[in-house]
């Protein structure tokens, strides 16, 4: 029997000793040498629903890659999933070992809950949204708007496209959500468009961790709106380049000016026999 000073690591250190006892007896029954390396893993898993009100714990036992048994505490017993696992399974059906997975659900999944909450079911991250543009390879075909949203957490999100004001379905595509490996998701989603010049589109962001949603806007311009507008910052930027070296060129003559006047001052202070030095200038 195994000892009671410490319940759970004693019997699952007994169960482990207890599975590779019988897997050892069953290559000696089959005349077949045991494999030189395995692998056993227990698995405990606590499934929450409805808001977690509803509590579901699974014990499982693998013995290399296959389940051999496990227990499911909405059945309240275990079950063999293999000739392996029977014996094992047979033993956690006794009374007192069923007794601690019967408890399991509040000291391990409950307690456990509690513990995490605030960084599993509470845990809000805001998405970061941006638009960005696929042009086709053929005029025929329409071009894409892309809707990205990332670093966000929990996964469950909306994605909406509108277009001056309406909202679009046709043409609507969302990617698959990716996990970044750091407890947060990305998604894509993308529409199809003919755009006129003036159309506006905007992508919408619903998540549960926004107070409002997270709307971005594209705007459908002309080609020749584009060049205008390429013109006009172009000219901005070589007006704004020669007001300033318009501006060196009049401090450097009047720099030399200053110059100057101080040497003829100089001069006429000598004439008059003053010692005075002005130096106004390097």
């Amino acid at each position: 029997m195994a000892p009671r000073g410490i319940p759970g690591v004693a019997r699952n250190c007994w169960a482990g000793a207890l599975i590779v006892a019988i897997a050892l007896r069953t290559h000696r029954t089959h005349c077949t040498d045991p494999p030189e390396h395995f692998l056993l893993q227990q698995k405990s898993e606590c499934h929450y629903t409805n808001s977690t009100q509803r509590v579901r714990y699974l014990k499982r036992l693998i013995w290399g890659q296959q389940e051999i048994c496990y227990y499911d505490s909405d059945l309240g017993f275990s079950v063999a999933r293999t000739e392996l696992g029977r014996p094992i399974a047979e033993y956690w059906n006794r009374l007192e070992w069923l007794s601690y997975l019967w408890a399991s659900v509040e000291k391990f999944c409950s307690y456990n809950r509690r513990r995490f909450k605030n960084i599993t079911v509470d845990r809000r991250v805001k998405p970061r949204v941006k638009i960005s543009t696929l042009k086709a390879e053929s005029s025929h075909r329409p071009s894409l708007l892309v809707c990205s949203a990332t670093g966000f957490y929990p996964s469950e999100i909306v994605t909406k496209w509108f277009k001056n004001g309406q909202e679009e379905t046709a043409g609507v595509v969302s990617r698959e959500l990716l996990h970044n490996g750091d407890w947060t998701f990305q998604i894509q989603v993308t529409l199809e468009m003919k755009p006129r010049w003036g159309d506006v589109y905007t992508c919408q962001v619903e998540h549960i961790s926004l107070q409002t949603p997270i709307t971005m806007q594209w705007v459908a311009q002309s080609d020749s709106a584009k060049s205008k507008m390429f013109i006009g910052i172009g000219g901005f930027v070589l007006g704004l380049s020669l007001m300033v070296m318009g501006l060196l060129i009049y401090q450097k003559s009047k720099k030399g000016y200053l110059c100057l006047d101080t040497g003829e001052s100089r001069a006429a202070g000598s004439d008059r026999g003053s010692s005075t030095n002005l130096l106004l200038c390097d």
